[in-house]
């Protein structure tokens, strides 16, 4: 029978479901990364899923077992056929006779997890699972780096979502997808520069030739890649590559690129202090950028500073703690009972 965790109450210690259960260790190859992991008849997962790869911990008794990953979520493909996919290719990989636990953060739930009633009951046939717990990456984004306290996360890679925790509860900003949100993101920032490169062969302004030559380095001639792109199995993945494009370009001293990377400053900046206010956090709000971008800290700081001199003046930049995929793996172990629709979770008695 699959039961409901209750959402109400205090906080208590949970169990470790595979902590009890495991078995004996060999050592082997993992063909994921090429490192040495640990196999184990029993394990957890832990695994966060993104837009362009998704990433697996198998978690034992001693800790965590090394790391896999994969292809990530495409956008229009079944998210919880995707978390059984990833979760099938793990096992096979590390030899997994059972998966007793599955914690699962991931972009596409925009906010609200559907039921996850059948994942558990595929889970518990094919790997003997008997708990598993779905967050919107917003909610693992922000335990991986804050943990219980206070304050405000955003996570920018491909995508990009905040979330504010504070007196007025957890609240989630953007992450709306780079249909309609996401500006400043991974996806947005390669887009910007794609556009500014194809704009150099157009005439039309703002314009880049240091872009397109990137372009044609990378994806051959430029007529031929808006047809090429739209044949891409994943074209978001594949525009947000170009962000790093635009990075090595800005640095090198081209004015276009510099200004979208100040502009998705910007946006952050945004993102955190709309996050600080609704979650009543006040003017001197810690927060944290995690992500891909924060590689490219340098050239959002311009606009990021700018933004929060406007909006959160008093705000303090803290330090994260850890990173999305120990957010998910602290899933099994802490009460989300706060986060509301952005987790659900199930179990067998």
């Amino acid at each position: 029978m699959v039961r409901r965790r209750a959402r109400r109450g205090t906080s208590r210690p949970r169990r470790r479901t595979a902590a009890g259960l495991i078995g004996r260790v060999v050592r082997a190859r993992s063909r994921a990364d090429d490192t040495f992991v640990e196999r184990n008849h029993v394990v957890d997962f832990a695994i966060d899923i993104g837009q362009t790869q998704a990433r697996i911990r198998p978690l034992g008794a001693g800790g965590p077992l090394g790391e896999i990953r994969v292809d990530g979520f495409a956008y229009g493909a079944d998210l919880l056929d995707t978390i059984a996919r990833i979760a099938d290719t793990a096992a096979e990989r590390i030899g997994a006779d059972v998966v007793s636990a599955v914690a699962v953060g991931s972009t596409g739930l925009y906010g609200r997890v559907p039921p996850i009633d059948d994942l558990l009951a595929r889970l518990h046939d094919r790997f003997g699972a008997r708990n598993v717990v779905v967050a919107d990456d917003a909610v693992t984004a922000y335990l991986g780096a804050r943990g219980d306290s206070d304050g405000v996360v955003v996570a920018a890679g491909t995508g990009m979502v905040g979330l504010g925790r504070g007196p007025a509860g957890a609240v989630r900003v953007d992450g709306a997808g780079g249909m309609i949100g996401d500006e400043g993101a991974g996806w947005w920032i390669g887009r910007q520069g794609l556009i500014a490169a194809i704009s150099a062969t157009d005439g039309r302004l703002p314009a880049s030739p240091a872009l397109l030559a990137r372009l044609e380095k990378r994806f051959g001639a430029v007529e031929e890649f808006p047809a090429r792109l739209a044949a891409e199995a994943a074209p978001v993945a594949v525009v947000a590559s170009f962000a790093r494009d635009v990075a090595d370009v800005a640095r090198e001293g081209d004015a276009v690129s510099a200004e979208i990377w100040r502009r998705a400053g910007e946006h952050i900046g945004g993102v955190i202090a709309a996050a600080a206010a609704r979650a009543g956090l006040g003017d001197g709000a810690p927060w944290a950028l995690i992500g891909r971008l924060t590689a490219a800290d340098d050239l959002l700081q311009p606009g990021l500073e700018a933004r929060l001199a406007e909006l959160l003046p008093h705000g303090i930049r803290a330090d994260a703690i850890g990173e999305p995929l120990d957010g998910v793996a602290r899933l099994l172990n802490v009460d989300t009972a706060g986060y509301g629709p952005m987790v659900r979770e199930v179990s067998m008695r």
